[in-house]
């Protein structure tokens, strides 16, 4: 079955959005290569900013998808939280994500205000109540999510930088995991 022309805009949108920037991507580049009519993004989103907003959800959801499938095979807390790393590692690869956050580019390029900014904010804060349950059973959780979240928005910067990820994430997995050790 094909997909439907909501998908089809989606999937078009993110590649642009993520590969070109949002500010820098029309809707009708979004619409040539979504191979769909102007009125669709219109019907199903409302405009630019109603896509853009959806765009940051589903990569969210996705996101947060992936990080589940990752976390659940972790045995130890120390694993579980370090998951976070191997996750992004799993999604650079299956997603193409090679030039840092969806999130932080968003909070970056939309002005205060825009829809989409509480998406970006609340996935950034959804990283930190997550990073806190898979830590429980460490000692100095708070203090462990406060390095862990440094460390894994740093090698977003990286990546965003030009950096590989296939050598970045390790090297920060193993920078977080040291910080954790040595408590």
């Amino acid at each position: 079955m094909a997909p439907s022309a909501r998908e089809r805009i989606l999937v078009a949108a993110s590649e642009l959005f993520y590969g070109d920037g949002i500010a820098n991507t029309g809707v009708d580049a979004v619409v040539d290569r979504a191979g769909v009519a102007l009125g669709s993004v219109y019907k199903n989103f409302g405009g630019k900013d109603g896509l853009v907003e959806a765009y940051l959800r589903r990569r969210d959801h996705l996101w947060r998808a992936t990080w589940e499938r990752v976390a659940a095979d972790a045995a130890t807390p120390l694993d579980r939280v370090l998951s976070v790393f191997d996750a992004l590692l799993l999604w650079c690869r299956d997603q193409g994500a090679d030039q840092g956050c969806a999130h932080v580019a968003g909070l970056v390029q939309l002005p205060a205000g825009h829809p989409a900014v509480e998406v970006a904010l609340a996935h950034k804060d959804h990283l930190v109540q997550r990073l806190a349950e898979l830590a429980a059973g460490l000692p100095a959780v708070d203090e462990v999510v406060a390095d862990v979240a440094i460390v894994y928005e740093g090698v977003l910067v990286r990546m965003q930088l030009g950096a590989d990820p296939e050598e970045v994430i390790p090297r920060a997995r193993k920078l977080a995991e040291t910080a954790i050790l040595c408590r």
